[in-house]
């Protein structure tokens, strides 16, 4: 995954509340927050109406968010040629360049722009962030649903698909979901992005695939490193920013070190499938659709020394919920308070409602704290903390923030990793990052950018690649409250004129595969192979330009697009 997919927290009881019970997303929608309006007729066909205060109308100038050509240059040069295509189309895209943290800033707080891309992921579950996403009670500033996508036909089939144990009627749900989407087209993908590493194949080995990433403690407990200092040393191109594991922005960078600092009830395999031998909990049980019991592991200590207990356990459960950690809101608003229990070596929660695929959106989510190092902080949310202590397989070694962090193997954990020690320097120029790899000061790139210099020095002789298909994606996200943007036929024109051959193959070297579905293949069954595909080749734009004329915009002398008459 790229720099900072924030998957910003949702209200999960709040969604309850605001959710009517009843079956499937209906045929009628409302899409976006203007005063077009989207109909479905009933031969499954489109239709648009616009509000007459604007009929025939120049539709506004519309500003696409693009970062700094030296933080990402493959996605900087996708965006510059994805806005020549929308003046191609007619509409008055002004791409402008804005530094990685203002252009965020500029999505998710101000809502002020027209169209945004960066890379984002699903994680291992392909249902769990789409309420996240979507729901039309998510839309306000710094809730993660940033395009305004109101549709409040989907929102029960968001939300149902979170509680439903039954896989069938999940994957149909899930499909819906796809199907309404990929039409309504509030975000799409612009390239499948691939999980991949680069790492000098003269000092590291045996990188395993997880559909998460290489991050994922699989993967990094069976990495092994043969140079003489047995040191696993990586980089990035930013500040980590905090050691905070209930208090930071679900950042990406900061995920690759929590992921090995602190266990989890339940860790989820490379088959996708809850794993004993790398979770927490040993074994585990669902009385019903609303209880889970796990047995925690025994003789197992915090990097302090202290045991780990099943009242590490209810406490870290109870404390999120009743310090309300932001961070963990989907996970805390699925149990009560009073909702955990230990019975000896188990723990069981009773959750409020019946759960779905409770490992993958509960068991697997939250990070288990030592009570006695966090019992006395009463902001955990905002805390500073200095030197962090879990019970993973890394533990922490020093922090030297802006430069260097460095975390080192503890040796009593059930699965160890490889190495002795595991080294982040902050590095932001891509040049110097390949020439140190080569060279074999740094020997992986956690963070490796698809492009150019990807595709020139993996032909070098102590450079190995890895990938394999990912959760993630490029999107290509519109502001469905702009006017214009509001109007689904705009966003579908949009999109037709996305060239995606050209970005996978001039400024991705081929390395990704061209973006057709948010739940894409390597999610097997749960991906809808039916949803609406949209023309990728160099006619795009004429195919756009009808899109506009079926639902009566017309173009003046300048080729530029106004509202309906």
């Amino acid at each position: 995954m790229g720099e900072n997919d924030t998957g910003a927290g949702m209200d999960r009881r709040h969604f309850l509340k605001t959710t009517a019970a009843g079956g499937l997303a209906a045929t009628g929608a409302v899409a976006g927050a203007g005063s077009a309006q989207e109909t479905t007729t009933g031969d499954g066909q489109e239709t648009t109406q616009s509000g007459g205060d604007r009929a025939g109308q120049l539709l506004p100038q519309y500003t696409y968010l693009n970062n700094p050509a030296n933080y990402n240059p493959a996605r900087h040069d996708a965006i510059n040629l994805i806005g020549t295509q929308l003046n191609k189309l007619g509409l008055r895209a002004n791409v402008q360049v804005f530094e990685w943290g203002t252009l965020y800033n500029r999505v998710m707080q101000e809502q002020n722009f027209g169209f945004t891309t960066w890379n984002r992921g699903l994680g291992i579950d392909p249902g769990r962030r789409m309420p996240e996403m979507f729901h039309s009670s998510n839309t306000s500033p710094g809730e993660g649903n940033f395009t305004g996508y109101v549709n409040k036909d989907l929102d029960p089939t968001l939300m149902q698909q979170l509680q439903t144990s039954n896989t069938d009627e999940r994957v149909n749900m899930l499909h819906q979901i796809q199907k309404t989407v990929n039409r309504d087209v509030p975000m799409h993908p612009i390239v499948q992005m691939p999980n991949i590493i680069a790492y000098n194949n003269q000092q590291v080995t045996g990188w395993t695939d997880h559909i998460v990433g290489y991050y994922h403690f699989e993967p990094m407990t069976n990495v092994k490193v043969k140079a003489d200092h047995n040191e696993l040393r990586g980089t990035w191109p930013e500040t980590l920013g905090t050691m905070n594991v209930l208090g930071y922005n679900n950042e990406t960078k900061l995920i690759h070190q929590f992921e090995m600092l602190y266990d989890k009830l339940i860790r989820i395999n490379s088959e996708l499938e809850p794993d004993p031998k790398m979770s927490l909990a040993t074994e585990w049980e669902r009385p019903n659709d609303q209880t889970v019991r796990y047995k925690i592991r025994q003789d197992h200590q915090w990097h302090d020394g202290e045991d780990v207990t099943p009242e590490d356990v209810k406490f870290t459960l109870d404390y999120i919920k009743d310090s309300q950690i932001p961070l963990y809101s989907t996970q805390h608003e699925m149990y009560g308070t009073d909702s955990v229990s230990v019975d000896g070596q188990w723990v069981q929660v009773n959750f409020s409602e019946k759960i779905g695929p409770v490992h993958t959106l509960f068991s697997n989510q939250i990070p288990i704290v030592p009570k006695h190092k966090w019992e006395s902080r009463s902001d955990p949310a905002n805390m500073s903390i200095e030197k962090p202590v879990g019970s993973g397989p890394l533990q922490f070694d020093y922090w030297d923030q802006g430069s260097e962090l460095s975390l080192t193997k503890y040796g009593d954990h059930w699965n160890t990793v490889n190495f002795d020690r595991r080294i982040w320097r902050i590095i932001p120029e891509s040049s110097t990052v390949w020439s140190l790899l080569k060279d074999g000061t740094l020997n992986y790139l956690p963070f490796t950018r698809i492009g150019r210099q990807l595709s020139q020095n993996q032909k070098q002789s102590q450079i190995g690649v890895q990938s394999t298909p990912g959760d993630g994606w490029w999107h290509f996200s519109q502001n469905t409250r702009k006017p214009g943007l509001d109007d689904v036929a705009v966003r579908q024109a949009a999109v037709h004129t996305i060239p995606k051959t050209a970005i996978n193959e001039q400024v991705l070297y081929g390395f990704a595969t061209e973006g057709w579905n948010l739940v894409g293949e390597s999610f097997g069954k749960y991906s809808n192979p039916d949803v609406k595909k949209y023309q990728q080749q160099g006619n795009g734009v004429e195919v756009g330009k009808e899109r506009l004329r079926e639902a009566g915009y017309t173009f003046d002398s300048n080729g530029k697009v106004h509202f309906p008459e």
